[in-house]
C-alpha cells in the first residue's frame, strides 16, 4: 500500500514538473520568478541593486536614484511578488559573491505572510525554515500563534510542491490577460521597475491601518527584546558583504502591515543606523500615504515612488559619502 502511494506521488510530481516546464516555455512572469529576474539583472549589469517585495518593484525608481547620484550609480530594481525575507537574503549573498560589478545591495526589511509563487522546493523550504525560527525567537507571541505560523508555512510548502495550480493560473492569464498592474502582464523597464500612473480615489481602511503600524514602528526603541535569529541572519549577510568589500543596506518599505509590525518591532530598533534606512519619525514623508501617491492600499504609483526614492537616496548619501 505504501509503495503504491509513493508511486502515485512520484508520477504526480513528474506530471507537475512536465507541466511546469511546458508552461515555463510559454510564459514566465519575471515579477514572480527569481531565476528569470536574475537573468534580467545580469544583462543590465548594475553596480547597485534593490531587493524586495512588490513594494520595492513599484516603489523605488532607479532612474531617479541614479540621477540624484549624478550617474555614479547604475541601479537595478529587483522587486518580486511575495518575495520572503529569507530568499531576499539568499539573493543578496549570491549577488555579493557572484556579481563583481555590484558594490551596494539594498534589502527591503519585511515580514509578510506569503502566498505561493514560482519557487523551487529548496526556496520554499528556505522560507519556511526561516519563518519558523523567527517565530520561535519572537517575544510576546504565544505558542498557538507560533504553531499556526509553522503550519501555514508547511501548507505553503506542500501546496507549492504538489499542486499544479500555479501552472493553471499562468495559462489562464496567458489566454485571457487582464488590465491590472499586478494581475496583468509584466511591464518592466530595463532597470527592473514597473511604473504605474493609476491612483486610488481616497483613503481606505487598509491604508490607514498600514500608516498606523508604519508610524508605530518608527517610534519604537531598544527597550523591547530583540529577535535574535532574525537579526543574526541580517548580520551574517552584512558581514559577508564586508568580507567581499561591498555594502549591504536594509531599508523600511513604504508601509508595513500589522503582522509585520509584530515581528519587525523586535528587529528594526536594533539595526545599526549605518546599515539601515528607516522612515522618519516626523511627518516629512506622510505624502506617501496620500491617495494621489498610491495605486492600491499597498503600493506606490509613479508620483509616490519619486517621493520615496528621493528620501532613500538622501538618507543613503548621508551615511555613505563614496558612491
Amino acid at each position: 500500500m505504501v509503495k503504491k502511494i509513493l508511486l502515485w506521488l512520484a508520477l504526480f510530481l513528474v506530471f507537475k514538473l512536465a507541466l511546469a516546464l511546458l508552461v515555463g516555455q510559454l510564459t514566465t512572469d519575471p515579477r514572480r520568478d527569481i531565476t528569470t529576474r536574475k537573468k534580467h539583472l545580469q544583462a543590465f549589469n548594475p553596480n547597485t541593486v534593490f531587493i524586495g517585495t512588490s513594494r520595492t518593484l513599484y516603489g523605488i525608481d532607479p532612474q531617479i536614484f541614479d540621477s540624484l547620484n549624478a550617474g555614479k550609480t547604475n541601479s537595478y530594481n529587483m522587486g518580486l511578488f511575495s518575495l520572503s525575507f529569507a530568499n531576499s537574503l539568499k539573493i543578496a549573498r549570491d549577488l555579493i559573491q557572484n556579481n563583481p560589478k555590484t558594490k551596494t545591495v539594498f534589502v527591503e526589511l519585511s515580514a509578510l505572510d506569503y502566498s505561493t509563487i514560482h519557487l523551487t522546493p529548496g526556496q520554499v523550504f528556505n522560507d519556511v525554515y526561516f519563518r519558523t525560527r523567527v517565530m520561535q525567537a519572537a517575544i510576546g507571541v504565544d505558542n498557538h500563534e507560533k504553531w499556526s505560523d509553522f503550519l501555514i508555512g508547511l501548507n505553503t510548502t506542500l501546496f507549492q510542491t504538489l499542486s499544479i495550480a500555479p501552472q493553471i493560473a499562468a495559462v489562464k492569464k496567458m489566454i485571457k490577460p487582464v488590465n491590472d498592474p499586478i494581475e496583468g502582464p509584466p511591464n518592466l523597464n530595463k532597470n527592473g521597475m514597473q511604473r504605474v500612473t493609476l491612483m486610488i480615489p481616497d483613503l481606505n481602511t487598509m491604508v490607514i491601518n498600514n500608516r498606523f503600524y508604519t508610524k508605530k514602528l518608527t517610534a519604537f526603541d531598544q527597550k523591547f527584546t530583540p529577535n535574535t535569529y532574525f537579526i543574526a541572519k541580517m548580520n551574517e549577510v552584512d558581514a559577508f558583504g564586508k568580507m567581499h568589500g561591498k555594502r549591504v543596506v536594509f531599508y523600511t518599505p513604504n508601509n508595513i502591515t500589522k503582522g509585520e509590525f509584530e515581528i519587525l518591532s523586535q528587529v528594526a530598533p536594533f539595526i545599526p543606523p549605518a546599515n539601515f534606512i528607516a522612515l522618519p519619525k516626523d511627518s516629512s514623508l506622510d505624502a506617501i500615504f496620500q491617495p494621489e501617491h498610491l495605486f492600491d492600499a499597498h503600493h506606490l504609483n509613479t508620483k509616490g515612488s519619486a517621493i520615496y526614492t528621493r528620501y532613500l537616496q538622501e538618507q543613503f548619501t548621508k551615511r555613505h559619502d563614496n558612491l
